[in-house]
């Protein structure tokens, strides 16, 4: 069950004047819709525009988060234009979000008015699932609450749609387990990214990465960015597979091992084999080739998610008998493990910070049109832009 739809009551250690209102049957403001200003489009592939949305009353689990910056991820824009048949509208974006708690439920005890907290992907689960209660909840077995999924969505994408909005919006009711604490040191340059690029890479790394592994990088963007840090991290050595020659320095300042341009057919060749692939690119392309790049029980990840219409792949049976590879896909990443990542972020954060020129930038949320058209064209010049109220 959703606790945005279905637990209204707000009694939060109510003070003397929310007591008062509550005896003269007067709703707190949190037991309320609220309605708020967000940018979003009303039709597949529209400009987004600053609309008013209405947020369900909070629920008794929930907190109120007013969102200062949301990292703008490929996803925001596979989402508006509907990419995978999911989509439905209006359609606020974000999943990459940093705001201050303003408003707790009664049944909240682990955040207070005044924390600063990430929102990622999942805004909600069933909690009872074995997935669920060991903080995996991106593999619930009854299907994660998506930050900004609606009916269309419903199946293998999430349990059910929801009227709720993502983090382009200037406030956000969420469930308190998936609003992450930010760690003190950590600004919106860094933890933005993470809560989608960075928890998208880092299920597969802590799932098939260890000190000595050869591990390749599918693309050096949002995603392949961060999987280069981490793996690093994890003491792995990172082969970077680009197809722009112009960013070979910018990935060695940024801490690769080697970095083959995908074009140049010498530099593929003499290319070390991987013992775990990374495939960061939104895009499809032959599978076969990329088998070629791992050793003999090699892991090839599938992250990226391609376009609906493009969702088809092949491979032959023996090939993957007799050499043990692995073809598996992994999508972002639960609780648990989000809040490993932020402290080891926090912890090494000027490793983490350290990407030369592929570093963040701040977008204000009034440029959000032009920031995706950069994004799609692959123009940004940093390896994440991050709007800002």
């Amino acid at each position: 069950t959703h606790p945005s739809a279905s637990r209204v009551s707000y009694a939060h250690h109510p003070d003397d004047s929310t007591r008062t209102m509550v005896q003269n049957g007067i709703q707190p403001a949190t037991e309320m819709p609220l309605e708020t200003e967000a940018y979003g489009t009303k039709t597949q592939g529209g400009k987004l525009e600053l609309m008013k949305v209405t947020l369900p009353p909070l629920g008794s689990t929930q907190v109120q988060i007013d969102m200062t910056h949301c990292g703008l991820c490929h996803t925001d824009i596979h989402m508006v234009n509907n990419d995978w048949g999911i989509a439905d509208y209006p359609l606020v974006p974000g999943h990459e979000g940093m705001g201050v708690v303003t408003h707790v439920g009664p049944s909240v005890r682990g955040l207070k008015p005044g924390d600063r907290v990430g929102v990622g992907w999942i805004r909600d689960s069933c909690g009872a699932c074995d997935a669920c209660v060991c903080g995996r909840d991106n593999l619930c077995a009854s299907g994660y609450a998506g930050t900004y999924l609606g009916k269309s969505a419903c199946g293998i994408w999430g349990k059910e749609g929801n009227e709720v909005f993502g983090c382009f919006s200037k406030v956000m009711r969420i469930e308190e387990k998936f609003a992450f604490r930010v760690p003190e040191t950590m600004d919106a340059l860094v933890l933005c990214p993470i809560m989608c690029a960075g928890g998208t890479v880092f299920e597969p790394i802590v799932d098939f990465v260890s000190p000595g592994k050869v591990v390749g990088i599918g693309a050096l963007g949002g995603l392949g960015t961060l999987a280069l840090k981490l793996c690093k991290l994890y003491g792995a050595k990172v082969v970077v597979f680009s197809g722009s020659a112009h960013k070979e320095q910018a990935a060695l300042r940024a801490g690769a091992d080697v970095f083959v341009c995908t074009g140049n057919a010498e530099q593929m060749a003499a290319a070390p084999r991987c013992d775990v692939f990374l495939e960061t690119a939104p895009v499809n392309r032959p599978v076969p080739p990329l088998m070629d790049l791992l050793k003999f029980d090699g892991v090839y990840v599938r992250m990226g998610i391609p376009p609906a219409v493009d969702q088809s792949f092949t491979w032959e049976w023996i090939p993957m008998i007799f050499t043990a590879k692995k073809i598996v896909g992994s999508i972002v990443t639960g609780s648990a493990r989000m809040g490993k990542l932020l402290t080891l972020a926090s912890d090494h954060l000027e490793f983490i910070q350290d990407v030369g020129d592929l570093k963040a930038e701040y977008v204000p949320f009034d440029q959000v049109n032009e920031a995706m058209a950069k994004l799609s064209a692959q123009k940004n010049s940093g390896f994440r832009m991050v709007l800002k109220w």
